[in-house]
């Protein structure tokens, strides 16, 4: 049986499952409140799970071949790169990628598609505005994978 409850002071409607007299809720939804509070209460059981996962991670320190190793195992699962690039007038043109392929081939692109190749431009991440001055640089080494919006604009970086 379902029972719909509106009190006087709020209009807000609360769905009571069973039958279950009006005090009885009432008395019910503020002990569910007072309990709610104290479940976001940091607790030593809650530090002490905290430092045990941590020391897990932490176990050993990883030599640069590691981490090399760990690195070319991620680069490795990311297949493509999805690149937006948003033109000032707001047109957005999407292209993929491989992520080892450089920053100049999305430059190439865009001077073939662009609506104004013979107009000098430059591209630029926000926020904060940084702009793309190294374009021998890959798409992965960048951050520019999985995908990435990037900013077009025209004339010369500031």
């Amino acid at each position: 049986m379902t029972v719909d409850v509106s009190s006087a002071g709020s209009f807000k409607r609360r769905r009571l499952i069973g039958a279950v007299d009006h005090i009885a809720s009432i008395d019910c939804m503020a002990n569910i409140e007072e309990s709610a509070d104290e479940f976001y209460d940091f607790t030593p059981e809650d530090y002490y799970r905290i430092q045990r996962t941590r020391q897990k991670e932490d176990k050993f320190l990883k030599t640069q071949k590691i981490r090399e190793a760990e690195d070319a195992r991620r680069r490795s699962k990311m297949t493509k790169a999805v690149i937006r690039v948003r033109f000032p007038d707001n047109r957005t043109v999407e292209a993929t990628f491989h992520p080892s392929d450089k920053i100049q081939s999305l430059v190439d692109y865009l001077r073939k598609v662009g609506a104004r190749p013979e107009l000098p431009f430059y591209l630029f991440t926000a926020p904060p505005k940084q702009v793309i001055r190294e374009m021998s640089q890959d798409f992965y080494s960048a951050g520019f994978v999985p995908g990435a919006v990037v900013h077009l604009s025209y004339g010369a970086p500031n």
